[in-house]
């Protein structure tokens, strides 16, 4: 499944279970940070291994997404723009390293 598939997922189902709900900014930060908060207890208790990790770390993603989609915002442009971020930022850590030696 594309980014761009499991956004549309992710809109169509949660806009069907709670299209009488009305959201606000906060409560998505509230929703990611609960989500994050589940990811670290589990992982500060029972270690990388522990049972269902990896489905708890997918339900932030899929909270982020209907965060994005709340925003109107678009996912793989929004990824995007992380990725190009991350190579900056790594490009830049090995220029600084350069320069230290």
């Amino acid at each position: 499944m594309s980014l761009k598939e499991a956004q549309e997922a992710v809109k169509t189902i949660s806009y069907e279970t709670h299209k009488t709900q009305i959201f606000t900014s906060s409560f998505f930060i509230s929703l990611l940070t609960e989500q994050i908060g589940q990811v670290a207890h589990k992982y500060i208790h029972e270690g990388r291994h522990a049972k269902d990790i990896e489905t708890d770390i997918a339900d932030t993603i899929v909270a982020a997404l209907n965060y994005l989609n709340w925003l109107e915002k678009d996912a793989t442009e929004a990824f995007q723009k992380s990725i190009e971020k991350l190579l900056v930022d790594a490009h830049l850590h090995i220029y600084c390293t350069w320069l230290i030696l």
